[in-house]
């Protein structure tokens, strides 16, 4: 009875997870197949009735949004900070040396957003914008 539980405890730990990760893969592709032919269907008929589509209707022509290096610095040091101060909490109450370790890999997002910070001031004073 023991090995039938053990059974069941290792397909649901290894199994599920993949089992559920392959179907939203699975429904996910469905749905970008059925979009891509409603996309054609579309363009097949205006095709057949010599109606001229605008060239970013299927999102040939993206947009590019410029991104903000002050707000992506903001991001940046945020979540440096919150990775190394989680990782000081579990070393204070667990007690382990390792966790204040690991708490070191907080630094690396948080020293790109002291990066971005100083694209975004340096950039502002060559720009010779104001405070």
């Amino acid at each position: 009875m023991e090995s039938v539980t053990a059974m069941f405890a290792i397909l649901g730990v290894f199994f599920v997870p993949i089992a559920a990760a392959i179907l939203i893969v699975w429904f996910y592709l469905r749905n970008v197949r059925r979009r891509n032919e409603l996309k054609a269907e579309i363009y097949g008929k205006a095709i057949e009735k010599g109606v001229e589509l605008p060239a970013d209707l299927f999102g040939i022509t993206p947009k590019l949004k410029k991104r903000n290096p002050l707000s992506s610095g903001i991001i940046c040091i945020a979540l440096g900070l919150g990775i190394a101060l989680t990782f000081v909490v579990i070393g204070c109450v667990k007690g382990t040396a390792s966790a204040f370790t690991v708490a070191a890999l907080g630094f690396i997002p948080l020293m790109l957003g002291l990066g971005f910070l100083a694209i975004h001031f340096i950039g502002k004073k060559q720009r010779g914008e104001q405070k």
